[in-house]
């Protein structure tokens, strides 16, 4: 059976939260690919296959070619998403916000800061 979007979404942000802290911007993207890769493999039903990603209906994660710099943050990279933006600073703290600025997920580094701002 296959889960709503919207649903393992949701699985996908309480996964994130629940998973040990990230040390480092590397560590928090190759957190964030594999809870998501391991979510969709287990509720979306679509095979892993990236370059499908804009007709498959399975969620991807952030790619390098959408990596923005945050002007004024050395460390800090925003990634573009269909209908948000992650952000994973150099201490692997992740924050995923709407578009219009939503906080949907804010998890802090393994030294307890979060995403600066």
């Amino acid at each position: 059976m296959i889960t709503p979007r919207e649903e393992r979404f949701s699985i996908f942000i309480t996964e994130l939260l629940n998973a040990s802290p990230a040390c480092n911007a590397a560590e928090a993207l190759a957190l964030l690919a594999k809870t998501l890769n391991a979510v969709e493999d287990r509720y979306s039903g679509v095979p892993y296959q990236p370059e499908q990603w804009q007709s498959d209906g399975r969620m991807y994660p952030p790619q390098r070619d959408s990596r923005r710099t945050a002007t004024g943050f050395d460390g800090l990279h925003r990634y573009r998403s269909r209908g948000h933006n992650t952000w994973i600073d150099a201490n692997g703290a992740i924050r995923i916000t709407q578009l219009n600025g939503t906080v949907i997920l804010d998890k802090p580094g393994a030294d307890g800061r979060k995403v600066r701002s």
